[in-house]
This record gives structure tokens, C-alpha cells and sequence, in this order.
């Protein structure tokens, strides 16, 4: 038996590796934005436009063991490197200036999630590219175009990791797939619904540590780290009438609503998705970040 030799498998295997992360990419994002409610931003779509082709173009050749593939892969991944990267750094850093409104409504400095204080959406898109790139790199170096040829046909290599990304992902979207805690709708007399106590419930329960770090993630890009507004971008949330004198029921029915560009409350000109963009936040832990902000 031939002893294992895991830099020849690399070398040969890396094509597939490379097909491996293109589709974790499309689905991971895909998950976030059509499962996880968040809205991606204009940088994000330039990042889909770049990453989404490479899922197929890698497959295709793969199929069709074309000796050029590396070539037609190479100038999507470096391109959307430098992208992802750029985000990146918008995102964190202050390099580029005060954060700016995309034109889609969606600031892309908005952190839709922050594992570990560093892990964001653009740097897991910079983290696909740069690997895709390396591994393209390693199968040129290798001489893995030139061989190709002499393959049997791979279908079932490519099918299978396909299968399995697919599969993997339709199984964590059917979890994460769960109706949110809504409010409870009662009738009063004359007809009238109001909000049922669990409001109340929810108000005595949520959590100010929580509500602060939600906001600092999802609500901070348009309305300041201390919720008092940015120019151009989100009104100050500290001095707003609603949030300081209406009740818990009429400020979660304006965020779950959202505020579109026609409404006669927008004075921004731009748009306020439903739930801040953030549709996977239970009523407690909005109710967490408007707690928060009457408190600063």
C-alpha cells in the first residue's frame, strides 16, 4: 500500500478544495441573507457577482477537465479578494473615512455578525477568496492543468462535493428555520386589538448587556455608537419622542414594520428595513436594545 503523501494530495486535490470553498461561499452567503434575514449591502452584491460564477466555472471544468480552468478562475478571485478586503477594512477600521450609505439602503459598515470580535461576513468572503486563490496557485505550480487530461472523467468527484456542501446547508437552514416569538394579539372592547402582556414580560426580562451588544452590531452603521445619530445617515435614537414616551408595543411594531423611503416618518431619505435587517431577534432582544438606549 502506497504510504499517504499529503502534498501530492494536496496537489491533486486541489482543484476540488477549491470548488469545496466556492460553494460553501455562494450557500454561506445565501444562508445569511435569505435565512438569517441579513440584508446584503452593495459591496456585498459586488462580492456575490465575483464568488457566484466561480462555484460553476470550477464544476464545469472540473467536468470538462479543462487544462485552462486555473486561468478563468484566477482574475474573479483576485479581483474579489481585493473587494472583500476593502470591506473589510471599512468595516473595522476608520482608513476610508466615516461610514457612507450604500445605495441599496444598507450601510457597508454594517456588522451583521462579529464572532469572536473579528469574524464578519466580508472577512469570511475575504477568507474564500484568498483560499480559492492559493489553491488555484498550488494546482499551477503542481502542473495540475496538464494533467487533467489524462483523468478519468470526475464527475462524481465534483457531483459529490456539491452534494454534500448542498445537503449540509439544506439541513442547517430547515434548523435555523424557526417561527420568532411574536407579540399575542387580544381583543378589547369596542373592537380594538391591543398587545397582550407578554410585552410587559419582555420588558422585565431583557437584558441590557445583550441589547447594547445587538445594538453596537446591527444598529450602530446608521444611528452612532452611542445611538445619537450620524450626518447624512440615522437620526439620534436617545432624543427620539417615540422611543422615550411610546410604549414597548408601538416601538417593536415600527421596528418589525420598518420604515420604507414613501413613509411620512422618514426624514432620512433612506430606508430602515423591517427588524433593522435583523429578522432573526426575538421581541426580548429588541426590546433588550430600546431598553438600552433610554438608558444612556
Amino acid at each position: 500500500m502506497d504510504q499517504f503523501n499529503p502534498i501530492q494530495f494536496l496537489n491533486r486535490s486541489s482543484l476540488y478544495l477549491a470548488l469545496l470553498v466556492a460553494w460553501v461561499a455562494m450557500l454561506g452567503s445565501l444562508y445569511f441573507s435569505e435565512v438569517a434575514g441579513y440584508l446584503p449591502c452593495e459591496l456585498c452584491w459586488y462580492q456575490r457577482i465575483l464568488m457566484y460564477p466561480l462555484a460553476a466555472i470550477l464544476a464545469v471544468g472540473l467536468l470538462r477537465q479543462d487544462g485552462n480552468l486555473p486561468y478563468f478562475v484566477l482574475p474573479l478571485s483576485i479581483i474579489g479578494q481585493g473587494f472583500s478586503t476593502y470591506h473589510y477594512l471599512l468595516e473595522k477600521t476608520t482608513i476610508f473615512g466615516a461610514p457612507t450609505v450604500c445605495r441599496s439602503g444598507i450601510p457597508c459598515t454594517t456588522a451583521w455578525i462579529n464572532w469572536f470580535g473579528f469574524i464578519t461576513i466580508p472577512f469570511l468572503a475575504m477568507i474564500g477568496f484568498f483560499l480559492i486563490t492559493i489553491l488555484v496557485l498550488i494546482a499551477l505550480t503542481a502542473g495540475e492543468p496538464d494533467e487533467l487530461a489524462d483523468r478519468p472523467t470526475p464527475w462524481w468527484r465534483v457531483s459529490g462535493v456539491i452534494a454534500v456542501v448542498i445537503v449540509a446547508f439544506a439541513i442547517l437552514a430547515y434548523i435555523n428555520t424557526r417561527p420568532q416569538p411574536t407579540l399575542a394579539l387580544t381583543e378589547v372592547p369596542g373592537g380594538a386589538q391591543a398587545v397582550a402582556s407578554p410585552v410587559a414580560a419582555f420588558a422585565q426580562t431583557t437584558d441590557p448587556a445583550q441589547g447594547a451588544q445587538i445594538f453596537k452590531e446591527s444598529c450602530a452603521a446608521c444611528h452612532g455608537q452611542d445611538a445619537r445619530g450620524l450626518p447624512n445617515l440615522g437620526n439620534t435614537l436617545v432624543e427620539s419622542e417615540l422611543i422615550n414616551t411610546g410604549s414597548d408595543a408601538d416601538i417593536l411594531a415600527l421596528i418589525r414594520q420598518g420604515i420604507d423611503l414613501n413613509d411620512p416618518r422618514n426624514t432620512t431619505g433612506l430606508v430602515m428595513p423591517p427588524s433593522g435587517g435583523r429578522p432573526d431577534l426575538s421581541d426580548a432582544q429588541i426590546l433588550s436594545v430600546v431598553n438600552w438606549i433610554r438608558a444612556q
